[in-house]
């Protein structure tokens, strides 16, 4: 499963932080992270686009691509780390491949690693620190090897089922990408 993303996202608006993590705790964590950073989003014009997360001390470049039009589970996913922040320098390279800054956001991130899974909670912030929507994210590891895509997917549903009581289910999954949600018009 190289460069692919298999995950469900979901509203987080009526599920506190605090719920969340108290539900991770009950499990054996393999590793957990609370990470902050700058997204950057660049549209070219048949509407494709390019990321770049970053930080202080750390970057990545990433280019998704959907396998389907209905929505944003599954996806090909390609990360190119790069050195921290680095705005102006991205923002020529990809001009130079015909990408515009469409919009930026920065994000506040809960994971934890679970099982086969990596369990997120955000919050995405505008450029001037207001909050503007809070998400969770069920992902097959990527860094596992997975025997088939469909072993992927089951135990992505497996874990949907384990944090329904938060108010988690398959009729909740948001069918857009950040990208989709937060795009501005051209």
């Amino acid at each position: 499963m190289k460069f692919k993303e298999i995950e469900f996202k979901y509203d987080a608006q009526a599920v506190s932080m605090n719920k969340f993590v108290e539900l991770m705790e009950t499990f054996t964590i393999d590793k957990k992270m609370l990470v902050s950073s700058y997204d950057d989003y660049f549209v070219d014009q048949p509407g494709n686009f390019i990321r770049y997360r970053y930080t202080d001390g750390r970057g990545e470049l990433t280019i998704k691509r959907k396998t389907t039009d209905k929505n944003n589970n599954e996806r090909i996913e390609v990360n190119v780390p790069t050195a921290g922040d680095n705005l102006k320098t991205v923002e020529a390279f990809v001009d130079l491949l015909g990408y515009k800054h469409n919009f930026g956001i920065y994000k506040t991130c809960k994971i934890f690693w679970i099982d086969k899974v990596v369990m997120v909670y955000y919050v995405v912030y505008d450029k001037e620190m207001k909050e503007q929507r809070r998400f969770i994210e069920i992902e097959a590891n990527e860094d596992l090897p997975w025997e088939s895509e469909q072993a992927a997917w089951d135990e992505v549903v497996k874990w949907e089922k384990v944090i329904e009581p938060l108010g988690i289910t398959p009729q909740h999954r948001l069918r857009k990408s950040l990208f989709e949600i937060f795009r501005k018009a051209s």
